[in-house]
């Protein structure tokens, strides 16, 4: 979701993906750890890539969501919405529920 979501924004790269996540504190294991997510992604044909040249004669590759990614990304969006709003009201049915407020 936190990719997809990385995505809606524009297209990007792998190490470019990786680095946004952590300005968010979520850190994966290392920079090859986002390539299997890619490849998933991918895969589920959420989104679309394709290779450019960089200025110093590297291919890099570029992900970029499609409607069915976007489509994806707003079911999930959905989904932990509501999970987040059960486990808020379960949470503030306990004894502790005064530190939700």
């Amino acid at each position: 979701m936190c990719v997809l979501s990385i995505l809606s924004n524009g297209k990007s790269y792998g190490y470019e993906i990786m680095k946004e996540l952590e300005k968010h504190h979520l850190k994966l294991k290392g920079v090859g750890s986002i390539y299997p997510i890619l490849t998933k992604l991918k895969d589920q044909e959420w989104v679309d890539t394709y290779r450019e040249m960089t200025d110093s004669g590297k291919v890099r590759v570029y992900y970029e969501i499609n409607e069915k990614g976007r489509l994806r990304l707003q079911l999930k969006i959905k989904e932990w919405l509501e999970l987040q709003h059960d486990i808020k009201s379960l949470l503030a049915s306990g004894t502790e529920g005064d530190l939700l407020k």
